[in-house]
């Protein structure tokens, strides 16, 4: 209850005695919610701006440093060797040969325009002054040396009262800086003379030299973000303002009518006079807001309720004993009610036990034990048997008995027909008989037990009968008889479905058979490209067995892994609905394979599945290429010693009138120099003319036994020291039991040389590496000689055409083009086999078999 004598204490006016309303609460935390806005909106906004800030600096710091270490890279790698090789190893400019004063330099030039960045590159004990590191640059390089995983290090920090973004980056000694901070004696005279040999020397290849430090002053661009965010606040304060106007407006007219509404259903709608005197009546003066008055009144209903349950619980005292009374009645109906749920529970235990056993057997000799254990379980009797029907042989066969000796081991078929029990002397006989017909028999035998004998079905085809003895059939109610023939069904069905099964199975074996009796590969797919069947042959290809791909999409082991292939065939097989032939290649091995795609179709017309035979034809195409270029070969060496014998009589006769002209102008010198130049392309073109009498065999070979590893290192004595000076590295890995061969060194050297010289103008580099190797083929009686360089490689669609007679990729002038069609000749002729891989922009390895027994083709 309200105080109402607070309002008269002494030093307390009513606007402090007034406690805050609902309204005042609620209009209170929403201001305070929206003033917590606009702080979050200004901080947010200048967090954002600031890394923004940051961003824009760090990249142009990169701008920077990228810039600096382009001019310092020009110095070291382009100016510094040129002016070595010109003026000497011992000279020495600062101003052309050292990069960090080059560095400093640039930078100095780049702040006449921008002199608000500062770059500087620092190290400890430094040669120069200007590059010794201050005590934050001292710092950093310590960060470095401590962790030196770290590559950069960026941030704002106050250098000499100012914000500046900086960002600093390690520089570690190279191999290429050893000649002038390494060892003094190998640095430069001129250097030394400088800078004396104490400060900055005595490194090695991957010490840290010092760091790299580019500043950028931010302290304007804070101080814009911080006006940003205080424009923010101050807008965002304004819209809080006015939404906080509007939203005290709506709930004045949305909440606080709607509560003076719901007081007026209490105080008015109420017609009961019990509860009249529970509720407050409403007093202008009164200082509550709605929700406390609600609050009262609903406390008032709420001791009005408690007086009324309290009566209510007398009422219910008395009803009590009724209750009693029927839940004895009730107790006795429910333990008749569970002994029937429970026969019938263990009856639908039994019939889903049988369930799983169908599914879960894969043979009529694991269930059928199993199922007469159930069944004599739910069913009282002294043993029982099951007879299944041999179509075959004409008659049921006891397949599985036990406790019944009594039960006869078959009954034959002409035995199952229409008669009257009593007519036949075998009784048992006769009831086994008559359950085979589909209906259920029980009979009670005189001196013996009786027998009960119970169909088994499956989609009104009779399997089989099971027989029951030690039966009473006077006691054998309605509910267990149904039970014994819903038993049959479901025996019957698990012996259809076994039976199936086993067929399924024969069928499957075969099928398998075939399949893996094919000795290429065949895979058996649905309209989905799903995998259904593969033979042996595929899985020895890919090495993996038939259960990891069955039930996958072709693609997804073959393909892309999303869609089928470009030129997959079983698109085109099941729109065509005809066999469809084609070539695939696969690229990880570079095999070619023939497919054929053969659909087989249902009895509606549409395409089932699709059966793909593959055959793998990659020997047969490399032959046939082979022969082409054999053939190619073959007519262009005709066409070639055609043209060479025709050519040289008219050289041999220019060649005889030089020497006649030479003597006729032996007094004229230019005339002599014309001669000269003359008789020089003449000579040019009767080298031509001998290369294609190489390349026709137009000459003689004369073979004997030689050593293939000598005539390589003979070939290396000559162009050795030209690679040497040239940059070019040579490495032999050849084989020292490699026996000798009956072949034409002077011919097998030309071959050797233009290989190595095609190797050395094919990098066209310095820091050239040739790789030569020698092997033997045990299997095939060969070696195997390969020459591999790192140059710019040979493009796929130019290395079919290497071999052709004239095709170069050389300038004009630089070759004839004939060089590796002599050395395919060569080689052709010695019985072997020469070849060419190459990867574009890495690599080229020629690659040359030769028998040992030097064959000739």
């Amino acid at each position: 209850m309200r105080n109402s004598d607070t309002a008269d204490q002494p030093g307390k006016g009513p606007f402090f005695n007034k406690p805050l309303g609902f309204r005042s609460r609620f209009l209170a935390a929403t201001g305070l919610s929206l003033l917590l806005v606009c702080f979050a909106g200004a901080y947010l906004i200048y967090q954002r701006e600031s890394a923004q800030m940051e961003k824009h600096a760090y990249e142009k710091t990169m701008m920077v440093m990228a810039a600096v270490e382009a001019s310092r890279k020009y110095v070291r790698d382009e100016l510094r060797p040129l002016m070595s090789e010109e003026f000497g190893e011992e000279f020495f400019m600062v101003q052309a040969m050292s990069t960090s004063y080059v560095g400093r330099a640039v930078m100095d030039n780049f702040n006449q325009v921008l002199p608000h960045y500062e770059y500087r590159r620092v190290a400890r004990n430094a040669r120069n002054p200007r590059s010794e590191a201050n005590s934050l640059e001292l710092s950093m390089i310590n960060l470095f040396q401590l962790n030196p995983e770290l590559l950069n290090w960026q941030g704002t920090l106050n250098v000499e009262g100012e914000k500046q973004f900086m960002r600093f980056k390690p520089v570690y000694f190279e191999e290429s800086c050893m000649s002038c901070h390494g060892d003094p004696v190998h640095a430069p005279r001129d250097m030394l003379n400088m800078y004396g040999t104490e400060r900055g020397f005595w490194n090695q290849p991957g010490d840290l030299a010092g760091v790299m430090a580019v500043g950028i002053p931010v302290h304007k661009a804070l101080a814009e973000i911080r006006d940003q965010a205080a424009s923010v606040f101050f807008s965002l304060f304004l819209g809080a303002t006015l939404f906080f106007l509007l939203m005290a407006f709506i709930f004045n007219r949305a909440v606080v009518n709607n509560l003076h509404g719901v007081l007026n259903i209490f105080r008015g709608e109420v017609e009961e006079k019990s509860l009249q005197g529970f509720l407050p009546k409403p007093n202008p003066m009164d200082p509550r807001d709605e929700i406390q008055e609600l609050t009262e009144a609903a406390v008032s209903m709420a001791e009005h309720l408690n007086r009324t349950r309290q009566e209510l619980k007398e009422h219910a005292h008395n009803l009590e004993d009724k209750v009693v009374r029927r839940t004895a009645a009730l107790q006795q109906s429910e333990q008749m009610l569970q002994q029937k749920v429970l026969a019938r529970k263990q009856e639908l235990q039994t019939l889903n036990a049988l369930a799983e056993l169908t599914t879960a057997a894969v043979s009529l000799s694991e269930i059928l034990p199993q199922v007469q254990q159930r069944a004599l379980q739910v069913f009282p009797a002294q043993g029982s048997g099951i007879y299944l029907c041999d179509k075959a042989n004409q008659q049921l066969t006891l397949q599985y008995q036990e406790n019944a000796a009594d039960l006869p081991l078959t009954i034959p078929m002409q035995h199952i027909i229409p008669t009257v029990l009593a007519a036949r002397p075998n009784r048992l006989v006769d009831a086994i008989a008559q359950a085979a017909k589909g209906q259920a028999s029980c009979f009670d035998r005189r001196g013996a037990s009786g027998n009960l004998n119970v169909p088994l079905l499956c989609r009104g085809e009779i399997l089989g009968v099971l027989s029951f003895i030690g039966v009473d059939c006077k006691l054998v109610t309605q509910e267990q008889m149904e039970l014994l023939l819903s038993i049959g069904r479901q025996i019957g069905i698990a012996v259809e479905s076994l039976q199936n099964m086993e067929k399924l199975l024969q069928s499957k074996e075969l099928l398998q058979s075939v399949f893996d009796g094919i000795t290429d590969q065949v895979v058996l797919m649905g309209r989905d490209f799903g995998i259904r069947m593969v033979n042996k042959a595929y899985t020895k290809r890919y090495n993996v067995d038939s259960e990891e791909v069955l039930g996958r999409k072709c693609y997804e082991i073959h393909g892309s892994g999303e869609k089928p292939c470009k030129e997959c065939g079983l698109q085109r097989a099941m729109s065509t609905k005809s066999a469809v032939v084609y070539e695939s290649r696969c690229p990880a091995q570079d095999d070619i394979f023939q497919v054929h795609c053969y659909p087989v179709m249902d009895e509606q017309g549409k395409v089932e599945s699709v059966i793909r035979y593959v055959k793998e034809i990659t020997d047969q195409k490399q032959m046939e290429q082979q022969i082409q270029q054999t053939e190619k070969m073959v007519a262009m060496g005709q066409l070639a010693a055609g043209v060479a014998h025709e050519i040289n009589n008219p050289l041999g006769v220019i060649l005889c009138y030089l020497d006649l002209l030479k003597r006729q102008l032996a007094d004229y010198p230019q005339g002599l120099k014309d001669l000269s130049t003359i008789e020089k392309q003449a000579l040019n073109c009767k080298r031509i003319v001998g290369d294609l009498l190489h390349f026709a065999r137009s000459q003689e070979t004369k073979k004997q036994p030689a050593s293939f590893n000598q005539i390589l290192e003979d070939v290396l004595v000559m162009v050795g020291e030209q690679f040497k000076k040239q940059g070019v590295v040579t490495e032999l890995n050849l084989d020292p039991d490699l026996p000798k061969l009956s072949m034409d060194t002077h011919k097998m050297k030309q071959v050797v040389l233009n290989l190595i010289m095609n190797a050395h103008q094919a990098m066209g580099r310095k820091n050239g590496k040739i790789t030569l190797h020698t092997s033997r083929l045990a299997e095939k009686q060969s070696i195997i000689f390969t020459i591999r360089d790192n140059g710019q490689g040979i493009p796929e669609y130019l290395q079919d055409k290497i071999f052709d007679p004239f095709f170069s990729t050389k300038r004009t002038g630089e070759g004839t083009g004939l060089g590796l069609s002599v050395s395919y000749g060569i080689i052709r002729e010695h019985g072997g086999k020469i070849s060419v891989q190459s990867k574009p922009g890495e690599w080229t390895e020629f690659r040359i078999e030769l028998p040992l027994g030097g064959g000739s083709e």
